[in-house]
């Protein structure tokens, strides 16, 4: 269910509660009594849809989708890792057992993931001598099975969400139409009461307004890697002008911002031994956005720390001088459509016809 479609839910059972309280206002308004009555049937029905969209949506986890996604980053960054010194020393064996492509595990069943999850995790750690610790360390790989772990007994589902029965999501949007075109009849037939019963009037009015609709923000997921090892990087604080939120990236370098506007945004991120870097990035709204990020070893100088934040205050600036200049441009432009000159047509002129003798 959208957001959307709860608030009109819930401006259906508000709409309800005061129509069964107020039936003494209406009690000879036959045509009101039989609109109030299909108002509260059709609720009632939207409710049986809502339901029943409900019980097919039993087990998604949101939760569970973004353990997911980030246990599939770690396993395509240590994969990649390992893949660098497996093809190096010419175990194509090895090197060809570890997938490095995150979509190998995300796009696959919750319980083929988990299986694939595991299988390069005991080739990992069969092999972990031969790969070494520059490339893998013991570490990563304890912190890597925790992550497949939590995943695995997470209850839920990440990919069976509407996908059996997608005609109830269906039912409930026509249901739901069909209570606002009731809401339409009702306030007609309220009119009559205005003056006449005006405390009711007043209420019901209320009750039919739909409440404020919570606006649900894209999801960005950054992953954060060592530039000189491709290995993920925990502990890198983020910035992203879109959000306020100030992240930073757990044990398997992913950073998650679940509060961004769509549109272009630029992050900073940063961490102590590495260069900040500033990257700027498209947002797509009801999309899942995620950027890969690699920083390189170094040490920012107070010059460049300096540099970076003058940077970043310059971006922030031109964002608002643009969204400035688009309003701006907007307010003149229906400024201008309500100045359209009006044709003013002159009227004919009526001349008198007169007869031969002269009379008119």
């Amino acid at each position: 269910m959208t957001n959307y479609q709860q608030a009109q839910m819930t401006r259906n059972t508000g709409t309800c509660v005061y129509l069964a309280a107020n039936t003494a206002a209406t009690v000879d308004d036959i045509p009101f009594i039989a609109a109030a009555s299909k108002m509260e049937t059709d609720t009632a029905a939207a409710d049986v849809s809502a339901d029943a969209a409900a019980t097919d949506n039993t087990g998604y986890s949101l939760d569970k989708e973004i353990e997911k996604d980030e246990v599939s980053q770690m396993a395509a960054q240590l994969c990649a890792s390992s893949k660098v010194k497996m093809d190096k020393d010419g175990n194509n064996v090895v090197s060809n057992a570890l997938k490095d492509s995150v979509t190998y595990y995300l796009r696959a069943s919750d319980a083929v993931c988990v299986t694939r999850l595991m299988s390069v995790y005991n080739t990992m750690l069969t092999n972990i001598l031969l790969i070494t610790s520059d490339y893998l360390t013991e570490a990563q790989l304890a912190t890597f099975l925790t992550k497949i772990n939590s995943f695995r007994t997470l209850k839920g589902s990440t990919t069976l969400v509407n996908t059996n029965m997608p005609l109830l999501t269906a039912q409930l949007k026509t249901d739901l139409k069909q209570t606002c075109a009731d809401i339409v009849v009702l306030k007609m037939l309220l009119k009559k009461y205005k003056l006449t019963n005006p405390t009711f009037y007043n209420g019901l009015r209320a009750a039919c307004k739909m409440p404020a609709v919570t606006i649900l923000h894209t999801t960005v997921y950054i992953i954060v890697i060592d530039a000189s090892t491709t290995g993920v990087l925990a502990g890198v604080q983020g910035t992203l002008t879109r959000s306020k939120q100030l992240p930073v990236t757990n044990v398997g370098g992913v950073m998650v911002y679940t509060t961004v506007g769509a549109g272009m945004a630029t992050g900073t991120f940063a961490k102590q031994g590495f260069v900040t870097k500033i990257v700027k990035m498209t947002i797509l709204s009801g999309k899942k956005n995620t950027f890969t990020v690699a920083l390189t070893p170094g040490i920012m100088t107070a010059e460049q720390e300096a540099a970076v934040i003058a940077t970043v205050a310059k971006i922030v600036a031109d964002e608002k001088a643009a969204k400035a200049t688009k309003a701006k441009l907007k307010k003149e432009a229906k400024a201008a459509a309500a100045l359209v000159a009006v044709t003013v047509v002159e009227p004919e002129a009526i001349v008198p016809k007169t007869t031969e003798d002269g009379a008119v």
